[in-house]
């Protein structure tokens, strides 16, 4: 029976241990996400960096499988001649490298395998967004036209240099 507890309190410990690496692992994490040295931050792609300093480009994630990609490129060319109009830089990402898109009248087509740094979003459509650098600022996922246009609407104002 001693020995049976001896081997459980020696467990305990040892799981008590384990935790504690981890706990100090996922601290160090989090102070890496803090400070702005996290995974992702020095990954820049220039074929999708905007036109200048304090200018966006706005980058449209599609696959050539997905309805909702279908109904959002439908409404994409409206929104972006209105966003390059406003200052930003649009432009169509074919994840799968498929040139449906450009076949349907997309003028600015870049291929997955074309970008100097993979993508891993688990969702398209998505709209993508970079600096003047080709850093990716945000990827949000777009589920609508709805939310297509939910997310552009703040782009749309006319950006000051």
């Amino acid at each position: 029976m001693i020995a049976i507890l001896s081997a459980a309190l020696v467990l305990a410990w040892v799981a008590i241990a384990l935790l504690a690496f981890g706990y100090a692992g996922l601290l160090g994490k989090v102070r890496e996400l803090q400070e702005g040295r996290g995974p992702g931050t020095s990954q820049v792609n220039p074929e999708l960096a905007a036109r200048g300093p304090g200018s966006r480009s706005l980058a449209l994630a599609l696959t050539s499988t997905c309805s909702t990609c279908e109904k959002v490129f439908a409404e994409w060319g409206a929104l972006a001649a209105r966003l390059n109009a406003a200052g930003d830089r649009t432009t169509v990402v074919s994840m799968d490298d498929s040139a449906k898109w450009q076949e349907r009248g997309a003028t600015d087509v870049i291929l997955a395998s074309e970008l100097s740094s993979p993508f891993l979003i688990a969702y398209q459509p998505a709209l993508l967004v970079f600096d003047e650098r080709g850093a990716l600022l945000s990827a949000e996922p777009i589920g609508s036209v709805e939310g297509l246009h939910a997310l552009c609407e703040p782009f749309l104002e006319p950006v000051t240099i």
